[in-house]
């Protein structure tokens, strides 16, 4: 099928923009020695989760333009991606070595993934995230990300230092961002294309094709970290990724034009995903973090619900 074909690149395509931008970040992370947890939560999160930020703009302005339903990829590569972080890719990053995470960002990051997945309950229950909602949602993100920034003091310390080499790494956020937002529109239009050649719901393709494909960075990047044992900054990246995902995408989305919210999200996915996230929080609660056997657990919960998932065509 060609148009498995063009979605498979575009998708190889958000993955190798992703690297250029991260690797950008991670050398101004680097050069101004912000802490692990802080870098895996903000500029790896945000750079990581930049396929699905422009997988939400295209597919937003390709509705607004065309008038072509979108708003099922839209939702559910947001959805989709946040789901597999929190179980399958937690749980492959679980597997290298024992994650842990410190109990003061445990409850305020811990506290906000868990508000971020209510608030896109509320919002979306009637069936539709509008204009004014979709800005409510990136004021909440925008605030907790200053918040993140006055804790790391990351103005006091990047005035202490400048380097050189900042331009070529500004090179490689700007040609990785070109590549994303070309590779998103590739994947949108083709992921679409899909859905309606086979009949198959929007939010299935945006959960189980485009979600953990777009998650693919996590991936990589978690299981690196956590092979290196920086645990903080896996964690820190997956734990942020989620909240990124759960308001940016869809926020911005709507700015551009309302998205219809599919009802069995609602009613199914969303209940899911806020039990997983719980659980997962509650394995870290331990001091000894979370062992390999909850990794395990964690992968077979996503495996199950993919498996449900493809089978009820929920």
């Amino acid at each position: 099928m060609v148009e498995l074909t063009f979605l498979i690149i575009g998708l190889l395509g958000l993955i190798g923009g992703t690297q250029l931008v991260i690797r950008g970040a991670m050398f101004v992370a680097d050069y101004y020695k912000l802490s692990q947890m802080f870098v895996g939560v903000t500029i790896l999160a945000i750079g990581t989760d930049l396929p699905e930020m422009f997988v939400a703009i295209d597919g937003a302005i390709e509705k607004r333009t065309t008038g072509v339903e979108t708003s099922g990829i839209i939702i559910g590569n947001a959805f989709g991606s946040a789901m597999s972080q929190i179980s399958l890719i937690l749980g492959f990053a679980g597997l290298i070595g024992t994650l842990v995470f410190a109990r003061k960002h445990l409850i305020a990051d811990g506290l906000m993934i868990l508000s971020s997945i209510v608030l896109v309950f509320i919002l979306g229950f009637d069936g539709l995230i509008t204009q004014k909602e979709g800005i409510i949602m990136i004021l909440v993100y925008l605030i907790y990300y200053v918040r993140l920034f006055q804790q790391e003091k990351v103005i006091k310390k990047v005035h202490q230092k400048f380097s050189l080499e900042l331009p070529v790494y500004i090179l490689f956020l700007v040609i990785g961002l070109i590549i994303l937002a070309y590779a998103s529109k590739l994947t949108v239009e083709n992921a679409v294309l899909i859905s309606e050649q086979l009949h198959i719901n929007q939010s299935l393709i945006g959960i189980l094709l485009i979600g953990v494909g777009t998650s693919l960075p996590e991936l990589a990047l978690s299981i690196g970290a956590a092979k290196k044992k920086a645990y903080s900054l896996s964690v820190g990246n997956l734990i942020g990724s989620n909240i990124f995902d759960l308001l940016m995408p869809i926020g911005i989305g709507a700015t551009i034009t309302e998205l219809e919210f599919d009802r069995s999200l609602i009613l199914v996915d969303f209940p899911i995903m806020m039990a997983v996230t719980f659980l997962a929080l509650a394995f870290f609660y331990k001091r000894k973090g979370l062992t390999k056997t909850e990794a395990i657990i964690l992968i077979g919960i996503f495996l199950v619900y993919a498996i449900l998932k493809i089978m009820r065509l929920w």
